[in-house]
């Protein structure tokens, strides 16, 4: 009669994928400003932190074998990217 909860991410998971987020913000900001020289938003600069609040906000679904701090990190590293790009073009 045991019922099967979601897997659940340890807290070290959260703090590696915080970690990533916080990296590519910043990065992201940096190669705006300075590499670039492009003069954007501060939601666009913002943008990378999108995928951790999706990552905390949806905690109670069940992605299965999808919901890893690897997945998330790359989906974060991937919206960074593609809003560099989109910016660099």
């Amino acid at each position: 009669m045991s019922e099967e909860s979601p897997p659940t991410l340890a807290p070290t998971d959260d703090l590696k994928l915080a970690a990533v987020a916080a990296g590519c913000t910043v990065g992201l900001t940096l190669l705006l400003q300075f590499g670039l020289d492009r003069d954007v938003s501060f939601l666009v600069r913002l943008v990378p932190l999108l995928p951790y609040f999706a990552y905390v906000f949806t905690r109670r679904v069940d992605f299965g074998a999808l919901d890893t701090v690897r997945n998330w990190s790359a989906l974060t590293l991937a919206v960074t990217v593609l809003t560099l790009l989109y910016y660099a073009v």
